[in-house]
């Protein structure tokens, strides 16, 4: 039994509580018959590196290696510090520990025939964690029927694939490719569970929207304007930058998505780039860069090396004519590309002036685009950037004051996020030349002209109307994830053109799908404050701050 890793050695031996969790089981299919074949101290070895190349895969996505089993991993995502995004860091960390220990087979091929295959399962589902045992051996676990079924969903996977279930695939489903195995019958279980092998993921979607339902965009024209204005000023030749902030689910990206819209409609010859961080990016260095890099290029993330090889080599040749050689080595290198010897060698000073160089390519390309009309360089996510990418991107910013080109830097007011650095920066260096975007809530009429819009239910009760609302509190998002939860729950259903309440309406909660966001913000509090959270969420919405304080005094006495 192993001991925790350092986030969950933490908490006290005892302590505990419920939450959502996403459970990923691995293990290395066929095992048995691979190591009565071999040496122990071999097969001891082979496992240790897959091992560690599986726990290395869960570290990048943020999860908790929670216990090593003979040749297989569990871990969870979501505890003992949540993200909101766990059911989808889970299936990119199935599908990347699959691709690692196919690389590692292929490795030991080269030496002797074995074949190492993986199969992962992945279930999401409420569960209790904590620390169990003594304080001379103990273990952070979780206990609950949704750690069954993600150990049944590994069991029944096919090897080198990742099995989810129904629970976690409803999270993911609109950002994955899968294929639906249907209902599965699982040992211990009285209902059949529905399971879907997850193949790739899907190139540029977000998740966000409801399918099928489309509404246009409210309380936003304002900002919709000044945006446009900016581009007329960038446009013009005088160099512009905007920054974009609100909190999760405002609406910043649809902001953006009808922005671009009107700019592909009007002008032909403006090029929109764009770079989007990951929710796990801090630890991986420049992959915002590397995003605008690969949008310039008009490459995919999952484009394979010749693919993107070509494609920069005839993008630079194109933008740059003859100086196209040394600023293809500096962006292939950052692309993790195999250079010929000759580009290779024109490498020497990178140790010393790696992000002068990456700027300095990375500038030369936006000179060249916006020789061919207005750029317009879109940074979306700043509040998951990584470090190395905000100081190359800052360093660029005021280079790029006399081109047409109009920068939007988008992020959530996380003052404390690496990412910020950027967004500071900039009002630092451009002063009153920077413009400032906010969004704020929708007010209580344009959150209703949205519910309206997304939703033309003449029977919808008055009182789900306003438990909509309630809960929205002027978040489209959540109106969105409010909704699709009483669609997935058969609380309203389409009936021809029209959807139809049903009797279950009353009953609206928090959807399952915000609760990973509102966790990772309670866990991101100090232990005092979750504290007090969690004694005032026993009390109710609204309360006097007596009756608070007189709980917390009799919980420390």
């Amino acid at each position: 039994m192993s001991q925790p890793q350092s986030t969950a050695a933490r908490a006290s031996v005892g302590a505990s509580e419920r939450r959502p969790l996403t459970v990923l089981f691995a293990d290395i299919a066929g095992s048995t018959a691979i190591a009565e074949r071999m040496d122990p101290e071999d097969w001891t070895a082979i496992v240790s590196q897959a091992f560690a190349r599986m726990n290395a895969t869960v570290t990048r996505y943020d999860g908790t290696v929670a216990r090593l089993m003979g040749d297989g991993v569990l871990a969870f995502f979501g505890a003992p510090v949540a993200h909101e995004d766990d059911p989808l860091r889970a299936v990119r960390c199935g599908l990347d520990m699959a691709r690692a220990v196919d690389e590692l087979s292929a490795e030991l091929n080269a030496k002797e025939p074995i074949d190492l295959k993986v199969r992962v399962g992945i279930n999401t589902g409420p569960v209790v964690v904590g620390v169990v045992g003594t304080q001379a051996a103990s273990e952070y676990t979780a206990m609950g029927d949704a750690v069954n079924v993600a150990s049944r969903m590994q069991a029944l996977a096919r090897p080198g694939t990742v099995l989810v279930s129904g629970a976690t695939h409803r999270f993911v489903a609109a950002l994955v490719e899968s294929v639906d195995v249907g209902a599965l019958d699982l040992k211990g279980k009285t209902n059949a569970v529905q399971a879907y092998e997850v193949t790739g993921l899907k190139e540029g979607a977000t998740g966000r929207g409801l399918t099928g339902i489309h509404a246009p965009m409210i309380g936003r024209d304002a900002q919709l304007a000044r945006l446009s204005d900016l581009f007329n000023i960038a446009r013009a030749g005088q160099g512009r930058v905007a920054s974009l902030l609100g909190e999760p689910g405002i609406g910043k990206s649809r902001l953006l998505s009808e922005f671009r819209a009107d700019i592909e409609r009007g002008d032909s010859s403006a090029r929109w780039i764009e770079g989007r961080c990951l929710s796990y990016g801090q630890t991986l260095p420049y992959h915002l860069v590397l995003d605008v890099v690969r949008s310039v290029v008009g490459v995919s993330a999952s484009a394979s090396e010749p693919e993107m090889r070509e494609a920069l080599e005839r993008v630079m040749r194109e933008l740059l004519g003859d100086g196209w050689a040394e600023p293809y080595a500096y962006l292939g290198h950052l692309l993790s590309i195999k250079l010929e010897p000759q580009m290779q060698a024109r490498l020497s000073v990178l140790d010393r002036e790696a992000i002068k160089r990456y700027v300095a390519s990375l500038l030369q390309i936006l000179r060249a685009l916006t020789t061919k009309g207005p750029v317009i360089l879109v940074l979306e996510d700043l509040h998951w950037a990584d470090a190395a990418s905000a100081d190359a991107l800052l360093t660029l910013m005021p280079l790029t004051a006399d081109l047409p080109l109009l920068a939007i830097l988008s992020s959530r007011r996380d003052r404390d996020a690496v990412g910020w650095r950027l967004v500071s920066g900039a009002r630092d260096l451009f002063g009153d030349a920077l413009t400032e975007i906010r969004l704020d809530p929708l007010s209580g009429d344009e959150t209703r002209n949205l519910v309206a819009n997304l939703l033309e239910i003449d029977s919808l009760p008055q009182k789900t109307r306003d438990l909509i609302l309630a809960k929205a509190e002027g978040n489209p998002f959540f109106v969105e994830e409010v909704i699709r939860m009483l669609i997935d729950r058969g609380a309203i259903r389409r009936e021809g053109d029209n959807w139809i309440a049903t009797a279950g309406v009353a009953g609206v909660e928090i959807p399952d799908t915000l609760q990973g966001l509102l966790l990772e913000r309670i866990d991101r509090l100090p232990k005092e404050s979750r504290r007090t959270l969690r004694v005032a969420s026993v009390i109710g919405r609204q309360f006097g701050v007596t009756i608070l304080d007189r709980l917390l005094e009799e919980r420390t006495t």
